[in-house]
């Protein structure tokens, strides 16, 4: 085979392949112009655009899901089970309407200082109210300017409602000062309704609100420090 016609073989190829890769490309599925998106739950993660601190101990949390209140007449949520415990400095009370027309009943976090538990051991053991000595913390921590634990759960129950969360210690070294937060869920049951006229409040439900309550808790700051409860 001369040059030439090695050459003019060597185009017919190319051209063959040429031809076959546009056929096979016109019928590839396209993934042009495809939106990918991450499962967020109830929706997009709450903005924590609220600060409220008596000096100390700071509290942020998203205004579109909670109020604020400073006593029980301004907490504008009406229920059985009141989102936060008579006792308190701050109340968030959830005021979101994901949850209407369902058992559910409130929800909260109960930011309060405890000015009786004065020293550090019974700060972080003494059993929430209603408890008695037998329940003690299911988790603790100990930092350099500060020490924390957990109870949980707590919660309370009467007359066809529930109430279930966790209560949260802190004991800031620095000033000897205890602070007491509480996380609570409140619900009717269920089945005290008449079939068909309203929606049941699920266990996902619960752990989503309880998710929100959590972070809260997790946005807790002393000095700039957050995350200051253990798991």
């Amino acid at each position: 085979m001369n040059t030439r016609a090695f050459w003019w073989l060597v185009g017919i190829v190319a051209v063959l392949i040429v031809i076959s890769l546009l056929v096979y490309g016109a019928h590839m599925p396209s993934t042009t112009g495809i939106a990918t998106s991450t499962p967020t739950g109830t929706g997009q993660a709450p903005q924590f655009d609220q600060n409220i601190s008596d000096g100390t101990v700071g509290m942020a949390y998203p205004s579109a899901d909670f109020g604020l209140a400073t006593n029980p007449a301004q907490i504008l949520i009406r229920s059985y089970i009141p989102p936060c415990g008579s006792n308190f400095n701050y109340c968030l009370y959830y005021k979101g309407d994901a949850y209407a027309g369902t058992n559910f009943e409130s929800a909260g976090v109960r930011y309060q200082k405890r000015t009786d538990l004065s020293t550090e051991r019974t700060c972080l053991n003494t059993p929430p109210d209603g408890f008695d000595s037998t329940f003690v913390p299911t988790a603790s921590s100990s930092e350099d300017t500060y020490s924390s634990s957990v109870f949980n759960p707590v919660g309370d129950a009467g007359a066809g409602h529930t109430a279930s969360g966790s209560l949260y210690r802190l004991f800031v070294r620095a000033n000897s000062s205890c602070y007491e937060f509480e996380t609570r869920i409140g619900k009717t049951q269920f089945a005290n309704y008449p079939a068909g006229s309203i929606k049941e409040f699920t266990a996902t439900d619960e752990a989503n609100v309880a998710t929100e309550l959590s972070a809260v808790i997790q946005n807790l700051s002393l000095n700039g420090t957050k995350n200051l409860f253990p798991h």
